[in-house]
Formats: C-alpha cells, sequence, structure tokens
C-alpha cells in the first residue's frame, strides 16, 4: 500500500463499496458473545522437572502459573491445505497436543472470495461458520488457538481498506460488524486484556488469544517451530533493541515507550536493552551484525539488515508499517522476513492502521510479559491495545523464561524470572505430592529480575515453590526452620 496512506488522518469512505448483505452482519454480529461460564478454573500451579548433571529428570517444582499450558491450545487444520495438515501434525508431535485440541474445518482457500485472489481474506459469511465450528469444538479448558494455515490471514472485503481484521483476531474476540466496513484510520474495539496478569485468558475474558504458523513453506514453519522449541525456559540474557529511524512517521508512535522500556530492564540482573536513536547514532536506522538479539521493534516500511543479526531463539520483532500483515505482499516487508530471519514471532496489519500507537505492540508489555514467563501469544497479544487489524504469526508457546531447576549433588538450584516483586514466597520440600511438606527456603525480590534459590543437603523427590502464607495447610504440612 502507498506509503503517503500512514498518516493520522481521516480516509473518507470508499463511494460505491458494496453493503454486507444483513444476513452476514448477523452472523458475524453473533461471534461476539462466547459462552464461557461454564469455563473451568485452570490449576493455579505448574510442573518443573528437576535435572540432574546429566540433564534426567530426577524431582519435580510445582511454581505458581506463569503461562498457558500446551494441554490448553487447541490447533485449527484447514484439511483441504496440505501445508496446514503437515505443520499441524508437526506442532503436535513436538508440542505433545492432545489429540482432542486439534479442531478439523474444510474450506477452499482458493474460493473464498471470488475474484479478489490477492486478498488472501476469508467471506466474513464464511469465516462466521468456521468460528461457530470452532466454538462447538474447543472445550471450556482451552484457553488460546494455533491456526496451522497461512492463507487466508484476513477476513476479506470489497478492496483492501474495505475490512478490519485479521484472522488471528477475528477469532480471538470474534468481529464485531460495526467496526468490520468502519474507516481504518479510526480506533477499533480496544483489547481487555491489554496489560492482563491472567494466564487463562478464555476463563478470564471469554477470549482465546490466536496466532497463525504461518510461512511460504511447509519447511519454513517448521523451522519456526523448531526455533521455539529451543526457547523453551531457557532464560536468556539476550539483547534488546528498541530503534528511532529516519523514518519519523513509523518511528515516531513508540519513541516514548521505547526509552521508558529500556530504562527499566537495562540492569545487570535483568536484560541488555539498547535505545538506538538514528539521529545520535551516525545517521542509522537499523541494526545490523548484532548478536544474540532478543528484541528488535523498529518503525521501517522494510528491514534489509535483518539478515545480518544473529537472533536468540525465543525473539520477538516486528516494524510498525501499514501492511506488515499483508504476509504475502511485496510493496512493504511482510512480517514472515523475521521468521525467516530466525525471529520466534511477529506482528504485523494487515490493513493501513495510520500509525496510531494503539494499534502495535508496545514495548513495555512485550518486555513485561515475556520475562515474568508468558508465551510469545500472551506476550504479544497482551502489547496491543487496538489489535484489530493485526495478525501475529509464528510460534504461540514459545517460552524462553520462567522457571528451571537443578538438583546435583544434593544441592537444589532454582533460577526464575517469573517472582513478583514485593511478595515473599516460600519453598517446600516432600518425600511425595501428597507432603507432608517442610518449608526450606524464603526468597522476595524489589523488582522484576532473575532470582536464584540456592539450597543444599537436598534429595526429596518434590518440591513447591508458592507465595507465602497460602502452603502448606496445617493439616498436611510440617514446617521446618528456613534455610538459606
Amino acid at each position: 500500500m502507498p506509503d503517503r496512506y500512514l498518516t493520522n488522518t481521516v480516509r473518507r469512505p470508499m463511494v460505491g463499496r458494496a453493503p454486507l448483505a444483513a444476513a452476514n452482519l448477523f452472523l458475524v454480529a453473533g461471534l461476539l458473545a462466547p459462552n464461557f461460564a461454564a469455563a473451568q478454573s485452570p490449576k493455579n500451579t505448574e510442573s518443573v522437572d528437576v535435572l540432574d548433571a546429566n540433564s534426567a529428570t530426577v524431582a519435580k517444582l510445582l511454581v505458581p502459573r506463569s503461562s498457558i499450558q500446551a494441554s490448553e491450545i487447541a490447533v485449527l487444520i484447514n484439511d483441504n491445505d496440505p501445508q496446514s495438515v503437515e505443520v499441524a501434525s508437526y506442532y503436535q508431535k513436538v508440542r505433545n497436543i492432545p489429540s482432542r485440541n486439534m479442531i478439523h474445518l474444510n474450506f477452499d482457500q482458493n474460493r473464498i472470495h471470488p475474484g479478489l485472489p490477492s486478498n488472501n481474506g476469508i467471506d466474513p459469511a464464511e469465516f462466521a461458520a468456521l468460528k461457530a465450528q470452532v466454538d462447538a469444538a474447543a472445550g471450556p479448558e482451552i484457553q488460546a488457538l494455533v491456526v496451522s494455515w497461512s492463507k487466508p490471514f484476513r477476513i476479506a472485503g470489497f478492496n483492501y481498506y474495505s475490512t478490519n481484521y485479521s484472522i488471528t483476531s477475528a477469532f480471538t474476540f470474534g468481529v464485531d460488524a460495526a467496526y468490520l466496513n468502519s474507516n481504518n484510520c479510526a480506533a477499533t474495539p480496544v483489547n481487555r486484556y491489554y496489560g492482563s496478569a491472567s494466564t487463562a485468558p478464555y476463563t478470564d475474558f471469554g477470549i482465546r488469544p490466536t496466532m497463525m504458523l504461518a510461512g511460504v513453506s511447509t519447511a519454513s514453519a517448521k523451522a519456526t517451530i523448531d526455533n521455539g522449541l529451543k526457547a523453551d525456559r531457557n532464560l536468556p540474557a539476550g539483547n534488546g533493541w528498541f530503534v528511532r529511524t529516519a523514518d519519523s512517521v513509523r518511528s515516531g508512535p513508540r519513541l516514548q515507550d521505547f526509552q521508558t522500556t529500556v530504562q527499566s530492564w537495562n540492569r545487570p540482573e535483568a536484560l541488555t536493552m539498547t535505545y538506538s536513536d538514528y539521529s545520535k547514532n551516525g545517521g542509522r536506522s537499523e541494526v545490523k551484525n548484532a548478536t544474540d538479539v532478543l528484541f528488535y521493534q523498529t518503525g521501517l516500511a522494510n528491514v534489509p539488515g535483518l539478515n545480518t543479526n544473529t537472533y536468540v531463539p525465543g525473539a520477538l520483532a516486528d516494524h510498525l508499517t501499514s501492511n506488515g500483515g499483508n504476509l504475502f505482499g511485496t510493496e512493504q516487508m511482510s512480517a514472515l522476513r523475521w521468521l525467516e530471519a530466525g525471529v520466534t514471532a511477529s506482528y504485523g496489519t494487515v490493513t493501513e492502521p495510520c500509525a496510531h500507537t494503539e494499534k502495535f505492540p508496545a514495548a513495555s508489555v512485550l518486555v513485561k510479559s515475556y520475562f515474568r514467563g508468558n508465551t510469545a501469544l500472551e506476550a504479544y497479544t497482551k502489547s496491543v491495545r487496538q489489535p484489530s487489524q493485526g495478525v501475529f504469526v509464528g510460534d504461540p508457546l514459545a517460552r524462553p523464561f520462567g522457571t528451571r531447576a537443578t538438583l546435583v549433588n544434593g544441592s537444589l538450584n532454582i533460577r526464575t524470572s517469573s517472582l513478583e516483586p514485593g511478595i515473599s514466597y516460600n519453598l517446600y520440600s516432600a518425600p511425595s505430592a501428597m507432603g507432608p511438606f517442610s518449608q526450606i527456603a524464603t526468597v522476595a525480590v524489589p523488582r522484576h529480575q532473575f532470582a536464584t534459590i540456592a539450597v543444599p543437603g537436598m534429595k526429596a523427590p518434590f518440591y513447591k515453590l508458592e507465595l507465602s502464607g497460602t502452603f502448606p495447610t496445617p493439616s498436611s504440612a510440617v514446617a521446618g526452620p528456613p534455610r538459606q
């Protein structure tokens, strides 16, 4: 799309645009009220394998839940798309997705919107039927969705500008008919999940965040999946780059948030963060030949130097531009180029967003959510206040942060990024999951950071880290003196 449209001005409606049929409006609007009253509350803990020196599991550690779990993800498959079928099968295998969570659909991606093959969109009425099928198949335990196809990636309209929904936002929030064909430069619905600490979005908000395992081929989608797998609980140091470029229209909206994020997180006990300003950096508007890139956010229509960098497994990167979400477009850089360079997840808009800050990922929310142990899907979805026009792509379960633990020569070592500041946590040991539990340590952190709990003389097979005062119960616990 022409660069001149990336402004904050309001565009006039297209003359002669055909209205959406009334029946279609009813179908689409009906998607906005999911029935989640019967949703089951997920467990408030998650299990971490405690490993020995040979990486064998020798004990279990329960910690406060900090992300959606693989068993709570449903994978959407288009049985009429060979790439979708193969990608879904591979993802199920490597991520241990239960068979009951594989939802099979069947539609012709080349027939969805006759006369608009380059639109890569699905007709709103046809989408409504698919959404209803998914909602009926997904049980209340399903908290998020994975789309295993690459096309369609948007809800189709009568021209490029006439619809304001990506496929991921449509599956996540439903489609509001009032916004479907509204001015694409105007505000779109606000994401109630924005900045939330929730790890159960369907239970808490009645939404299922969605990400696409998209790629130009099956091989490229599998490469992204493999990259995400390598990230799991690696607790990387990594480098974050937040760039002010010479492209003032695209760089301007996020500059203040970039600076605040770097000031908050660039510290020895957290991450290495850099705010790069082209006007103070010899005129350079991009990051080149950088290593261990973990975050990279910029504002450019194209980022030619992205392949000169190396990216940490689990890296997140995006560029604020008009149509980065036009995954197979050529006028500006597709978000898929990030994935091909080694990034694990990205974001782009499928229609002209007009450079509104609210329509793009906020670095401050993205970094905090990810560092606390959220998956890429959660961190990205929480970071966009008005995400209707944006498509999320990559491995949704990629999760480099959280908690890992070892038990070597009787020394228990727990390293975590998930502790909430100003809250005391107690660590307990037990001979079994049923107890009795003995308190062995207490820990607290003043702000978000990597924390280490080291306790010598341990050989128990079961441990649990809990908020102070919430566990164990008097009937099952045997409290011992805290040990550091």
